[in-house]
């Protein structure tokens, strides 16, 4: 059974009660102002994604909690609301949740693609490589990129659950417009090292294609992403590969680093292990933290 037109979330902006199909990103328990428990579930259709709140009886929480699946798809019954109130931004109170099996949904409703042309955005960084002077720089992106079985992967996969190029093709998508980003970074200052921040910029995110999971059901991370995270998958396949083609070990420290530091500084707590200290560090981080955050706000 397809989702109505009017119950997918582009459209959920007024307040009324609702009972269709959503998939479920992300879940987790917080606490209110006043100190009662409740779950903050986010919820997302082809079309987008939208913030929803349970309120269980406090004892039941945790239990509610952990029964929630995610990647699967459920019935929600609930009411759409604005909050906080004259915001123009619409949430959800879900009162029931009712897991749905496969055969009670159509997939391509919860799915979103990429709307780009893929074979644009390829060209992008095959062209990148190509001009790179590096030899070095040049045979690392080109084990991966002359990879079929790495490229089937690395196009389709999406870049996030929830928040940024959440949809098949947005690692891509997002790549590209990374390496657009630090382009242009490269011309306002021309001392960077631009083949050393291109490679990264083409190679940080890489992990990702074994972080999510996606094609059978809507995107959920995988175990492997959820027991590593991308950044560590990607410092391991990188490190891999550049073992293989004996890459000089500064230029590996390098890349190694780029890719550990992508996230920002530790003390934001958003996954890095160490803090950006070169130039190109700083500028794949930067490049990478405004292409997320405006791709975000536009999702929206």
């Amino acid at each position: 059974m397809s989702k109505k037109e009017e119950d997918f979330i582009e459209n959920l902006n007024l307040s009324r009660d609702i009972s269709s199909e959503f998939a479920i990103a992300e879940k987790i328990i917080r606490t209110s102002a006043k100190g009662r428990k409740y779950i903050d579930i986010t919820i997302v259709d082809r079309t987008g994604q939208m913030d929803g709140r349970m309120f269980p009886h406090p004892i039941e929480v945790d239990s509610v909690h952990d029964s929630i699946k995610l990647g699967s798809v459920c019935r929600i019954m609930g009411r759409i609301s604005e909050f906080p109130s004259d915001s123009g931004k619409f949430n959800m109170v879900i009162n029931v949740l009712t897991e749905l099996d496969d055969d009670e949904y159509q997939l391509e409703d919860f799915v979103m693609a990429s709307e780009n042309n893929t074979d644009d955005l390829v060209g992008e960084i095959r062209r990148t490589i190509k001009d790179m002077k590096d030899p070095h720089l040049k045979n690392l992106l080109k084990s991966f990129f002359c990879d079929k079985n790495f490229t089937e992967l690395f196009y389709k996969s999406p870049a996030a659950i929830v928040h940024h190029h959440n949809y098949v093709g947005g690692l891509l998508d997002h790549t590209v417009e990374v390496l657009k980003i630090s382009r242009t970074a490269c011309e306002i200052f021309p001392d960077l090292n631009q083949d050393l921040l291109f490679c990264g910029v083409l190679l940080h995110d890489v992990g990702k294609i074994k972080t999510y999971t996606y094609g059978n059901g809507p995107i959920s991370i995988s175990e492997e992403g959820e027991l590593l995270d991308h950044i560590y998958i990607s410092c391991e396949m990188v490190k891999e590969k550049m073992e293989k083609l004996d890459t000089p070990k500064e230029l590996s420290n390098q890349i190694m680093h780029m890719i550990l530091s992508h996230h920002g500084p530790v003390s934001l707590g958003w996954g890095s292990s160490i803090d950006p200290k070169t130039p190109e560090a700083k500028t794949l981080h930067y490049s990478d933290d405004m292409d997320a955050k405006i791709k975000e706000t536009f999702q929206r």
